[in-house]
């Protein structure tokens, strides 16, 4: 039983023994250091480029003492600080450049003559002092969605007015819309609130137009189609302002 632990025990050490040191990977991280020595990142990038020198250091030291195993753990972290440290340089390099340009173009920009203000000739003044000033323009009235009826109006005089349809013809849209309070089309009396309906279609003016055209209560070409000619007094509706 004895002889069979001291044959395991050498083979293990056998195994042990057996293992290659790591030589491509010693060469990968002093490749790259020199990389990074050349790319100058010991100044531009000094942190990374002193993390690749430790441990560029600490694996060379474990290859001495024949610990390959763990120097073939250690040696890719030199490789990989020192691709780092490239990197890092050469930004810091391209911004220093960058910077380098942009101050050489301040400089010759700070040393171009410049072109003297040239003072206005009096004819120039006179012209200025005498230029017309446009007058202000006038502000857009306000589309009117609710109207108060005043005295002696009626639904042709409301809708020819500019700021309603600016066509007497259209009256019929405005009856449609207050037939809850216009029981005659042609009285409405003062004081009273009607809807103005808006964003109307083409359809629905022309519509409105032949409506009107049609209808005898405001003839069109008689002298006051507003008038009412039908000789009574019509009561006032439920909703009219009382006197």
């Amino acid at each position: 039983m004895a002889r069979l632990v001291l044959l395991l025990l050498t083979l293990l050490m056998m195994a042990g023994g057996c293992v290659a040191p790591p030589l491509q990977e010693l060469q990968s991280a002093r490749t790259a250091l020199d990389e990074a020595l050349a790319a100058e990142a010991a100044v531009l990038a000094p942190n990374e480029y002193q993390a690749a020198q430790d441990a560029l250091r600490d694996g060379e030291a474990l290859v001495d003492k024949k610990k390959y195993k763990l120097a073939r753990e250690i040696l890719p972290f030199a490789e990989a600080h020192a691709r780092r440290a490239i990197l890092q340089a050469q930004r810091e390099q391209a911004d220093r450049e960058l910077q380098k340009i942009r101050s050489q173009e301040l400089l010759r920009t700070a040393q171009l003559p410049h072109e003297p203000v040239r003072q206005p000739t009096p004819q120039t003044r006179k012209a200025i002092t005498t230029r017309p000033v446009s007058p202000p323009k006038p502000k857009p009235r306000p589309i009117l969605t609710v109207y108060r009826v005043g005295a002696g109006e009626t639904l042709w005089t409301i809708a020819s007015q500019r700021e309603i349809y600016g066509d007497p013809l259209l009256w019929p849209l405005l009856y449609q819309a207050n037939r809850d309070q216009i029981r005659d089309p042609r009285q409405v009396y003062p004081g009273q609130s009607l809807s103005i309906p808006r964003k109307l279609t083409e359809e629905e003016k022309a519509t409105a137009r032949e409506k009107a055209l049609r209808s005898e209560i405001f003839p069109v070409g008689s002298e006051s189609p507003a008038k009412d000619t039908s000789g009574h007094k019509p009561a006032a509706p439920n909703n009219a302002p009382s006197n």
